[in-house]
């Protein structure tokens, strides 16, 4: 039962006429005094005659195609919070209900005790219209930078970012963020959790590229003594330690068809069975999920289920490339100059013709990579003062720099147009991994033979890709 003393009033708009019946029954057997209507019209108009504390609303609905239950919701009635139930999600859809404030965004069929949990939150959360009041139209973009201070950067693009990062991290829907190997991703996820409601419990990150198909449902539910060859004893697995916190699962687009379908129960019941065991488990987590394949495009070709894109994209966020970034170079040059050395610093600032290297340099592998020579660069510097030539080999080469002119293509035969392609992909490659030979291989299909083969004929050395 509703534990309030003052009995809380909830509106519901939803056309289906079975969610509407079957919902306000369930709320109002737990305290809440209900009021269903079939559209957004009416729900606009109960709200101009009738005090509410909470709003369950639909999306696609009429009245409301244009989300203006929504948009006219929280600007008329703000203090009200507002929760979104939808059985079509849109990315278009999510990322705007979010930028207006909604308390939460649910897929349905969605179970009751979920939706039960959500509406207390909303309704027992502290300062809804305070809590409004952050999401103006115009957020103060210094105090975010300031905020988030781990995700530097000054330039539009990574200002942008950060806006819908305050805007996600205060509600519980789960997150795709997508972008090139090295734009931060990780740093992403862990700011919208170590800024939500569940900062305090854990941040588990599954790699989805590190588990064995075979072992997945071991690896994430846990499994029973006796359930395999080896299993000695009781064993919890990677969700259940975010039980009340936020699972990251890193390379999303790299999980096999078959582990999809397993991930998808428990995204979408919030619960999974360990293997050897009957009962269930019960957990309580938000997905944040990461991924550098366009995974539209894996789900047209058929390699990722579109039900799990679905679930778990309902926000995304989409990460730009360093070379889209070039206000930042020189501001996260200056900082892993500080961050990578510890007592009295050897080296101190960057010469000219590094700083304007940095700047007209491509950054194949974005910031990951940036760290890297930052950090090789400072263990090679002969002065206080870091010099072009104790940049690595790659960055000194400028034929490899992909940012200078490129030639007309009548200007090089087919053979130096894919040689040029296949070290650019190779350079990238080293790069995400570290200079780390059979990661690479395993990315790129190859054996570590054929890829060592690759590098010889292209005069690589993994060497100057590790950090």
């Amino acid at each position: 039962m509703n534990d309030s003393s003052v009995v809380k009033r909830i509106l519901i708009a939803d056309d289906e006429p079975l969610f509407l019946q079957t919902t306000g029954q369930l709320l109002r057997k737990e305290g809440y005094d209900c009021v269903c209507v079939p559209h957004a019209q009416a729900a606009l108009q109960r709200l101009q005659k009738e005090p509410f504390d909470l709003i369950l609303s639909d999306l696609n609905m009429p009245g409301n195609l244009k989300l203006e239950l929504l948009r006219e919701g929280r600007s008329r009635y703000a203090h009200i919070p507002l929760i979104v139930v939808t059985g079509v999600p849109s990315l278009p859809t999510a990322i705007e209900s979010v930028r207006l404030g909604i308390a939460d965004y649910l897929l349905k069929p969605v179970k009751f005790e979920v939706l039960l949990g959500s509406i207390k939150k909303a309704l027992t959360a502290s300062g809804a219209s305070a809590n409004q009041d952050r999401f103006a139209d115009h957020l103060d973009t210094d105090e975010l930078t300031h905020k988030y201070s781990d995700l530097l950067g000054e330039s539009v693009p990574m200002r942008e970012v950060l806006e819908i990062i305050e805007r996600v991290s205060q509600s519980d829907a789960n997150v795709l963020i997508s972008g090139e190997s090295g734009t931060g991703k990780e740093v992403v996820a862990r700011a919208i959790h170590n800024h939500s409601r569940r900062h305090p419990h854990g941040f588990q990150i599954v790699d989805c590229t590190a588990i064995p198909e075979s072992l997945f449902e071991s690896v994430l539910f846990g499994h029973a003594r006796g359930s395999f060859t080896g299993a000695v004893k009781d064993q919890g697995g990677l969700l259940s330690r975010a039980d009340g916190g936020t699972v990251f699962l890193d390379e999303l687009g790299e999980l096999p068809l078959h582990s999809q379908a397993k991930l998808l129960r428990a995204v979408q019941e919030q619960s999974f069975v360990p293997v050897g065991k009957t009962d269930p488990i019960q957990i309580d987590t938000r997905y944040i999920c990461a991924t550098n394949r366009e995974l539209q495009e894996e789900v047209n070709a058929g390699r990722f289920r579109q039900d799990l894109y679905y679930r778990l994209g309902v926000i995304h966020i989409e990460l730009p490339p360093l070379r889209d970034r070039a206000d930042d170079v020189l501001l996260l040059s200056r900082h892993f100059l500080k961050t990578l050395q510890t007592g009295t610093p050897r080296v101190t600032d960057l010469s000219e013709e590094v700083i304007e290297r940095f700047r007209t340099y491509n950054w194949p592998g974005n910031i990951r990579e940036l760290r890297n020579v930052i950090e090789r660069s400072i263990a090679l510097a002969g002065s206080h003062t870091l010099q072009l030539d104790d940049l690595p080999a790659p960055m000194r080469d400028a034929s490899r720099d992909r940012s200078r002119k490129q030639p007309e293509l009548g200007e090089i035969s087919r053979v130096e147009a894919l040689d040029n392609a296949d070290r650019e992909y190779l350079h990238a490659l080293l790069l995400k991994h570290n200079g780390n030979v059979s990661r690479a291989a395993h990315q790129a299909g190859l054996s570590r033979q054929g890829m060592h083969k690759l590098l010889n004929k292209h005069e690589i050395s993994p060497q100057d890709f590790r950090s």
